[in-house]
């Protein structure tokens, strides 16, 4: 357990810090604001495409990873839509729900805690999150809330909704960053070392800033929201994600599937421990709802303190 809570707090430690120096001082939500955006897009499209960049496309994507994580997520997607149709949630806030219930937050939490359990396999298990979650599960969730319309409202166009949410994944400057590398590796490229050293040092800042960001985010978050659907967002998260996740490699080797090996099976696990992507309040504000997604939001950022050291403690 020792071994474990060195990897986990840390991790924390620095997200305390980042909500400490915002609540107290000396900085603002707006120099959180700052930080994100340099970070998400600077230094981890540059700590991606570095990792990537410099590897065999085998190392980078595996077919039983992927397909784990997008049936796991599209299992969990069907289940929220559910549950939270039984607690008769409006269309905006189900579409909320299914949003948030299988989309971590991998760019920010889950690659400083990769790089210190599995740190041979953090990029290409970064990588293919990012595959799956802007590719497939993110597009599905706003999908949903893109033709969630109380009575009155006019609805998009399915082919402007479609053409707008493609724009938006393809203009993220993670998935350039993506891209970029597999392009590189495709093509069988060899990075001339002035690059190869600009993007590694832009990218060791990622992992630090990401989790400080983490941290002042939290801060002033509106909490005035629905506290039974977003325990239910935040328990389907934590909990229901992960079994989904373990299900879905149990149904694999059961098909006779390639193995997940040893450090991407802890990977796609400690996946689904993570809490919810933290842009997921910027969609919920956009139709009203940012009190009941920051509450689901802080409620899973702080209970996956435990969700993570559970999966540690019995995966590492």
């Amino acid at each position: 357990m020792l071994s474990v809570l060195s990897i986990t707090l840390p991790i924390f430690a620095i997200i305390a810090v980042g909500f400490l120096a915002v609540r107290y001082g000396p900085f603002s939500r707006d120099t959180m604001r700052a930080l994100g955006d340099y970070t998400m897009m600077i230094a981890l499209p540059c700590a991606l495409f570095h990792a990537v960049a410099g590897r065999d496309f085998a190392e980078v994507i595996d077919a039983s990873y992927l397909g784990t994580l997008a049936i796991a997520g599209l299992a969990t997607h069907a289940l929220m839509w559910g549950l939270a149709r039984m607690q008769q949630a409006g269309p905006k806030r189900r579409a909320l729900a299914v949003l948030a219930s299988a989309t971590p937050n991998s760019a920010f939490l889950g690659y400083p805690i990769f790089l210190m359990v599995i740190p041979d396999h953090a990029a290409p298990v970064l990588a293919m999150n990012l595959l799956i979650e802007n590719f497939l599960l993110t597009p599905i969730g706003l999908t949903l809330l893109g033709s969630a319309r109380e009575d009155g409202e006019a609805k998009l166009p399915p082919l402007k909704l479609a053409g707008q949410i493609i724009l938006s994944v393809l203009r993220r400057p993670l998935i350039i960053g993506l891209i970029l590398g597999m392009a590189t590796v495709l093509a069988g490229v060899e990075l001339p070392s002035v690059i190869e050293r600009f993007t590694g040092i832009l990218g060791t800042a990622a992992s630090p800033l990401a989790l400080t960001v983490i941290g002042g985010s939290l801060v002033g978050l509106n909490l005035r929201g629905d506290l039974r659907l977003a325990s239910l967002i935040a328990g389907t998260k934590l909990l229901i994600h992960p079994l989904m996740i373990f299900c879905a490699i149990a149904l694999f080797a059961a098909l006779g599937w390639p193995a997940l090996g040893p450090e991407l099976r802890i990977g796609v696990l400690l996946t689904g421990c993570l809490p919810m992507f933290a842009i997921f309040t910027l969609f919920a504000q956009e139709v009203g709802h940012e009190g009941l997604a920051s509450l689901a939001l802080m409620l899973a950022t702080g209970l996956s303190f435990l969700t993570i050291n559970l999966a540690l403690v019995l995966l590492v």
